[in-house]
């Protein structure tokens, strides 16, 4: 049953010992709890990054104590190579139970990267990692970041991208073993990258794509009338950002929420803003975080790499970086929003 009041709660997911943090995904376990991932370590890349989870109860409202459920060792054992380091975890339940897609980088930077899959009956266990062969070169190259859904055959749609040399963004269908049965590139010559996928009806699917590149930008989003098996010209959005990633979900009425960084030079503000055409036109934003002082030099003032999942009571729960130190979560409903986001 949908909340008739207004709904916005606030919180953070519980600390661990690690300097930096980022990059979480969420997921909804049978009985109503959700599960968050997430990735930390001393840094990004840094050989200690592990990716830890924790379970929010839906009938208490308290999360778990976090628990690692990757780290680099396991991995390298498990893909039968060497791994530098971990980052970006997807969860995502479909018909077969919970997956866990995540980026190994094998060497250099996220251009040096690969992505792999493990499986849980409880989000406790977990397999061991295996390739998820999206790239005929080498496998490397190919990362994850944007949720998933389920095909009417039962395989999944999964965003994914590519950081060696050309970036590109695409979606890549999946059986439940983590085979790639197929892909497609979102064509366009510019610099998009970390596809976020939305379904918005059995035919139609919308993808909104990441501005690549370090000078100001745009959101951009591509369609597709076969859920996923094309898509079309990729067109821009009114709404400002710069490098940085973006998450949308569709509320009760057809309408979509985006989150985003809306500023053309940092990822210091985040908000939200609506469309009800289909991504034509947008609503004015409406900020969650803002914090544009100077850099103090101790912590990373940003908010970013938001994900956005809708839970069967009809809540929408957001996870976002907070200053790389912490992991913000946010619980608000369809009410709020019509009040909120004009």
């Amino acid at each position: 049953m949908r909340d008739a009041q207004p709904l916005f709660t606030a919180d953070f997911l519980p600390t661990v010992k690690t300097t930096f943090v980022h990059a979480a995904t969420l997921a909804e376990m049978p009985n109503g709890d959700v599960l968050a991932a997430w990735y930390g370590g001393y840094d990004e890349i840094s050989p200690d990054v592990r990716i830890f989870a924790a379970r929010l109860d839906h009938a208490t409202g308290r999360w778990s104590e976090p628990r690692p459920i990757a780290d680099r060792a396991g991995t390298a054992r498990g893909l039968g190579m060497r791994i530098k380091s971990l980052g970006n975890p997807v969860l995502y339940r479909d018909r077969g139970g919970l997956k866990l897609y995540f980026v190994a980088v094998v060497f250099g930077g996220w251009g040096g990267s690969t992505i792999c899959l493990s499986s849980s009956p409880d989000g406790v266990q977990w397999s061991p990692p295996r390739h998820v062969q999206a790239s005929p070169f080498f496998n490397l190259g190919m990362l994850v970041r944007g949720i998933p859904w389920t095909y009417a055959d039962g395989t999944t749609s999964l965003p994914i991208y590519h950081e060696m040399g050309n970036k590109w963004a695409g979606v890549a269908r999946v059986d439940a073993a983590g085979r790639v049965i197929d892909s497609v590139r979102i064509e366009d010559q510019r610099t998009l990258i970390q596809p976020w996928t939305v379904a918005t009806d059995p035919d139609h699917a919308l993808a909104f794509l990441r501005w690549g590149s370090p000078t100001p930008g745009h959101v951009t989003f591509a369609a597709s009338s076969d859920r996923g098996a094309t898509w079309g010209s990729v067109r821009t959005t009114s709404l400002v950002h710069r490098d940085s990633a973006v998450a949308v979900i569709q509320l009760d009425d057809g309408s979509l929420l985006a989150i985003y960084n809306n500023s053309p030079h940092t990822r210091r503000s985040l908000a939200l803003a609506r469309t009800r055409d289909a991504g034509a036109t947008w609503t004015q934003p409406v900020t969650i975080e803002d914090d544009r002082a100077p850099d103090d030099n101790v912590v990373r003032r940003e908010y970013s790499y938001p994900y956005v999942l809708r839970g069967s009571d009809g809540r929408i729960h957001l996870v976002y970086t907070y200053r790389r130190t912490a992991i913000r979560h946010i619980v608000f409903n369809d009410a709020w929003v019509a009040e909120a986001v004009k």
